[in-house]
């Protein structure tokens, strides 16, 4: 798996700098696409390869606990994120790099796709980075009847809240070719939305977590 460990490596090093460019972390050049009630803000900023779209957001537990969920409970997905028709690690060379494959569910106004794209994560001076981009495997061919889409750069930026305890901070970044014959201009009016509703699921899944937690410290 040299080849995919290479692709997810190059996806690390892009999503590291990007995370660290002042020009992200002041939102200059990206504009708001999507928000809702709940404080949640999406930008969006075109590339040479399509619209990228970010969101940060706050989760309630500890960094090392979200990363290290984040990264194992990919074959939970399905069970509470119901975008997500199935998920699964095709293989985990090591540690901090896998292969995984996921398909969506129809969602809005695009029909159910699939991926299959490396991973890596690495611990930072200040949490974690994860970074992901599709790769191709001989295991996991295109299945007939579903769109396999391309995710060209995707990652995450896991840090302790400064001042709140058990409280993390999350960056997530994408960018992703969804194929298919869908227009590119209406796939990116919906983009935003996909964002948002998949970081409501999270942060709710998150909660359960938490509250499973404060239950079981109390019994």
């Amino acid at each position: 798996y040299a080849t995919a460990l290479e692709t997810a490596a190059a996806a690390f090093r892009e999503v590291e700098t990007l995370f660290n460019d002042n020009t992200f972390i002041e939102k200059k050049g990206w504009k708001i696409d999507e928000e809702n009630d709940e404080g949640d803000v999406v930008y969006a900023k075109n590339t040479p390869k399509g619209k990228m779209v970010t969101v940060s957001t706050e989760l309630p537990l500890d960094v090392d606990s979200v990363m290290h969920e984040t990264w194992t409970g990919v074959e939970g997905l399905p069970k509470w994120n119901p975008n997500i028709n199935f998920a699964r690690t095709i293989v985990s060379p090591t540690p901090h790099f896998d292969i995984i494959t996921y398909g969506n569910n129809d969602v809005l106004i695009v029909s159910g796709r699939d991926f299959v794209s490396a991973r890596m994560y690495r611990k930072t001076s200040n949490g974690y980075i994860l970074a992901s981009r599709s790769v191709r495997v001989k295991e996991y061919p295109e299945q007939k009847g579903k769109v396999r889409a391309e995710l060209i750069l995707a990652g995450a930026q896991f840090r302790p809240h400064p001042e709140k305890k058990n409280l993390t901070l999350v960056d997530v970044v994408m960018l992703a070719d969804l194929k298919g014959f869908l227009p590119r201009f209406v796939v990116n009016q919906v983009l935003g939305r996909i964002m948002l509703m998949d970081t409501e699921e999270n942060r709710r899944h998150f909660e359960s977590i938490r509250d499973r937690r404060e239950q079981n410290a109390r019994n």
